[in-house]
């Protein structure tokens, strides 16, 4: 504790020293960066998500977006994407608290899963789409001890920029985009070069957080010339447990400490530029993730068990070729890019536990067992720009496919088996292929748009025969079937640029996810526990309808430039798939059944709000927030919350940046308590609201050294996010639950040299 408050002590000591003296060395600085630092932060937000297309100026589309920049990321020292994400209203990121052992619930990962997904109004999971540089990231699932998460395959050290589009994305990215697409959209050489607009670029970045005491490197190269460009992105992070907010030690469900856990990180981005000529360019990239982490869960230790380890490991490498045409003087095609790309991924996660055998529960006993989601695909992307009359086009049309090969296995010894000695195979071994063909014309007429857009999509999930899963399932008369189905997603979107300080919009998105695998063909039978899991090969594609009204604007005044940005919307989804109750008591005679369904549609309501205003002195002020309220509906006409829905979340950022030299900025982040009247189970725990104050600071000695340090949670306020604890059977009276709290005060730094 005395080395935590020393480290404290001096990152705030750090941050007020840059306060005091930055006036006396900003001019000196000043003269020695070059103009490029004054350009480094680009008047215009410009988004290629939201189009899959062009580049289109944020205030000209018909939806909230947001882009997160790789400055940003940095003066943020965001080490993964719940940092990134941090002050994201609306946006949040799934963490559960790495604790295998004390109170759990149905929802509970354990925290094996590590950064889950992102929820985006309301919804989470495989119902947001998550993309890389277009290239869906793989699924996240679940089964048993297995807990495979998504933000695993991520690292933020390797990209531009990361663009957050709210609403449903179907009509233009398929299956997958029911409420959201985030897309995580990788550096490029030029990017690089642009920097001190030279023919090379090196640069190293050390960092290190203290709320998981963790450090970490990143080295940046790149060269090139007006043919051939290459960039290496190499970045490395070892680290130990998020530490929570509870001060109980040793061992059992009341500690609250966080159990001991070390992490290794690695990730690796090479990418080589042809310029064949000016209008034709190829791009070859490759990335690779290898995160590997090591548990030991105390709070698992009881009478009977002496010892619970896991560890996890996450693999990931991806190939992709881009070409891409740009020819403006084309009259049928200005713009086209072709892609294909591979991937594969695997989670394996092993867990080892001992103690004293009870009963028919043998001790020692480990379970390994790997999730593995491999996918080759492709597409092709044109754009037609031409006029008909008054009438401006901007037309956007292609088409996707690709097939995923995905798996799991299981092994190990002292839990029960499937049947004999073999362990089981959740699901069998499947091919999932999706074909997908869009279309949209932005249709201009003097400060009206009007967007329609269409997608189809195709998919077939058609599984292989399996001698794990077949001799469970068959014998069971549960025989693997073949799944598949269509589906049409429209868009139509309405913006009226009154003026650049007024534009509002209006839009209609129908959305779709196919099921995957698991729920089609998920079978487990535990009689010895009276419990069994069964396939359903009916399950129908999950659908949205969405409506969404917002404006925005960019208003220049004598007090400085306004940017703002409002929305309300609305969504009915059917056919939710959840895993229900069939049938059954829960015994050896009378086991529970259970399948997944389409067994609930939901409702999604709310609105949101955002403003930039930068005043001429170097002040600035950002704020937002964001307020959904969900409910479910089941097929027997119970109305329920809808849990994944995160209460009302302020954001607001005050910054000081009197020049490029330094800056200090302050972000307050409020969020509503969770309502008892919004959750299914009333006994478990709710969230309380809470408010907590982050401190960030940078500076630049020179053109070639910065600085940037922060410090989260300057008041060391003990606080719950509803996005980590939803779903714990946690009683508000729990001598426990300050084990799933938050970090307290935590401090960050880093060191950027670049030349």
């Amino acid at each position: 504790m005395a080395l935590c408050k020393k480290k404290l002590a001096l990152a705030t000591a750090v941050v007020l020293q840059q306060w005091s003296m930055a006036p006396v060395m900003a001019q000196q600085v000043q003269q020695s960066t070059p103009q490029l630092l004054a350009q480094s932060r680009p008047l215009e937000d410009i988004t290629v998500t939201s189009t899959r297309g062009i580049g289109t100026d944020i205030n000209r589309v018909a939806a909230t977006v947001s882009v997160i920049t790789s400055e940003e990321l940095e003066q943020e020292n965001a080490k993964d994407i719940k940092d990134a994400l941090r002050y994201e209203p609306g946006v949040e990121v799934r963490r559960s608290v790495y604790r295998v052992g004390g109170v759990t619930g149905a929802s509970a990962t354990m925290g094996r899963g590590g950064n889950e997904g992102i929820s985006i109004r309301g919804l989470d999971g495989n119902r947001v789409m998550l993309l890389e540089d277009g290239v869906a990231l793989p699924r996240s699932f679940s089964q048993g001890t297995l807990f495979a998460g998504r933000g695993a395959y991520t690292d933020t050290d390797l990209y531009q920029r990361i663009e957050i589009l709210r609403g449903p994305a179907s009509s233009m990215y398929g299956s997958d985009g029911l409420t959201g697409v985030v897309n995580f959209v990788t550096k490029d050489p030029q990017d690089l070069l642009n920097v001190f607009g030279k023919n090379s670029y090196f640069a190293v970045r050390p960092s290190y957080d203290s709320s998981d005491s963790s450090y970490g490197t990143t080295g940046t190269m790149a060269f090139g010339n007006d043919v051939v460009q290459g960039m290496l992105v190499l970045n490395a992070r070892h680290g130990n447990e998020t530490e929570t907010n509870g001060s109980v030690g040793g061992t059992g469900a009341t500690r609250t400490k966080a159990d001991p856990l070390t992490y290794n990180n690695r990730s690796a981005l090479g990418k080589v530029v042809f310029k064949i000529d000016p209008r034709n360019v190829v791009k070859l990239s490759f990335e690779t993730v290898d995160n590997r982490l090591r548990g030991d869960s105390l709070s698992a230790i009881t009478s009977v068990i002496s010892g619970y380890q896991s560890n996890s490991n996450v693999k990931s490498n991806k190939l992709q070729a881009i070409f891409e045409h740009d020819d403006a003087d084309n009259a049928l095609i200005q713009k086209l890019r072709a892609n294909v790309y591979y991937r594969d991924s695997k989670t394996q996660q092993y867990s080892y536990e001992s103690g004293t055998t009870v009963g028919a529960t043998v001790r020692p006993r480990f379970r390994d067992i790997t999730y593995q989601d491999d996918i080759f695909g492709g597409g092709v992307l044109a754009e037609s720009a031409f006029n008909t009359g008054v009438v401006k086009h901007k037309m956007t049309y292609g088409v996707d496919a690709s097939t995923a090969t995905i798996k799991m296995n299981a092994s190990g010894t002292g839990w029960t088996t499937c049947t004999g000695t073999q362990y089981c195979e959740y699901f069998p071994k499947t091919s999932y292929s999706v074909l997908g063909l869009y279309y949209q014309d932005d249709m201009r007429i003097g400060p009206v748009s009007i967007v329609p857009g269409l997608r189809y999509d195709a998919y077939k999930l058609k599984p292989e025969a399996s001698a794990k899963y077949d001799a469970q399932a068959i014998a069971n008369g549960q025989p693997a079937s073949t799944s598949k189905d269509s589906a049409w997603s429209p868009r139509l979107a309405f913006v009226y640029e009154v003026a650049p300080a007024f534009a509002p919009y209006v839009q209609y998105a129908r959305g779709f996810r196919a099921p995957s695998p698991q729920e089609v063909n998920s079978y487990f039978n535990n009689a010895s526990q009276g419990y069994s899991q069964i396939a359903n090969p009916n399950l129908k594609p999950e659908t949205s309808n969405s409506y969404e009204i917002g404006f925005r604007g960019k208003l220049p005044t004598s007090a400085g430039l306004f940017n703002y940005s409002a929305a309300a919307y609305t969504g009915e989804y059917r056919n939710f798939i959840d895993s229900v109750t069939i049938s059954g008591g829960g015994t050896v005679l009378n086991p529970t059944i259970y399948q997944y369904v389409n067994a609930a549609k939901a409702s999604i309501n709310g609105f949101e709000g955002r403003l930039d205003w930068r005043m001429e002195n170097g002040l600035s002020l950002k704020t937002g927030f964001a307020y959904t309220k969900g409910t479910t509906t089941s097929n027997t006409g119970v109305k329920t919350g809808l849990e994944s829905v995160a209460p009302l979340s302020v954001v607001t950022g005050v910054r000081y940046e009197p020049n490029q030299v330094w800056f200090v900025q302050s972000d307050m982040i409020y969020n509503a308590a969770k309502k008892k009247d919004d959750i299914a189970t009333k006994t478990n725990f709710v969230s309380p609201s809470f408010f907590v104050v982050d401190l960030r600071s940078g500076y630049r000695f020179n053109k070639n050294l910065s600085f940037n340090a922060g410090i989260r949670n300057l008041f060391d306020r003990k606080y719950w996010s509803w996005t980590d604890i939803r779903g714990l059977s946690l009683a508000d009276s729990a001598t426990n639950k300050d084990a799933y709290t938050e970090p307290g005060r935590s401090f960050n730094v880093s060191m950027k040299y670049e030349y």
